[in-house]
């Protein structure tokens, strides 16, 4: 925040401007921790510095505490959206992990090949089909399907896949262990 942003902002707080301010930046950060957000401080900071930068841009505020509300509550939506995202990069990086920590390929490759063969003739097809890049649509066509029912037929047969392979891996290392 600006030292001219601050200034304006302490103009429409009123009587007792500081401490009005300091009232309600602690009612934010009790707001900000209330609701389990990382940094409960710089979040009421970034509300007071938004309001600050819209009163200086001139807008009309008519309640300003319900106005600054509002603008916390955008800010939750943001960390909540932060924290999807978050979460979503580390369960790409534990995949990933879990892709790396996988045996040699040629190893995988053979308890792949020989979990598809236990697959039946018709799902084996799908399986290879829906994931070797050709169009989707053109498959579930002549399966006679829609498209999402082919997607949950894949990703069941690929999970399949890799509970079978997983099973193969365990097998083998408990003969390795003997």
């Amino acid at each position: 925040m600006t030292g001219e942003h601050l200034q304006q902002l302490l103009a429409v707080l009123g009587a007792e401007p500081a401490e009005r301010y300091e009232a309600l930046r602690w009612r934010l950060v009790r707001l900000f921790t209330w609701e389990r957000c990382g940094e409960p401080e710089a979040l009421a900071d970034e509300a007071l510095d938004r309001l600050a930068r819209r009163v200086t841009e001139g807008e009309a505020i008519e309640r300003l505490e319900s106005y600054l509300f509002g603008i916390a509550r955008m800010l939750l939506r943001e960390e909540a959206a932060r924290a999807v995202r978050q979460r979503t990069k580390l369960a790409e990086f534990s995949r990933e992990q879990m892709r790396l920590s996988l045996p040699a390929s040629d190893e995988l490759a053979e308890r792949l090949r020989r979990c598809l063969e236990s697959l039946e003739p018709e799902q084996r097809r799908i399986v290879l089909a829906y994931y070797d890049g050709s169009p989707r649509e053109r498959l579930a066509s002549e399966l006679g399907l829609q498209l999402n029912a082919l997607r949950n037929r894949a990703l069941r047969l690929r999970e399949k896949l890799e509970k079978c392979v997983m099973i193969h891996r365990n097998a083998s290392l408990e003969k390795e262990d003997r």
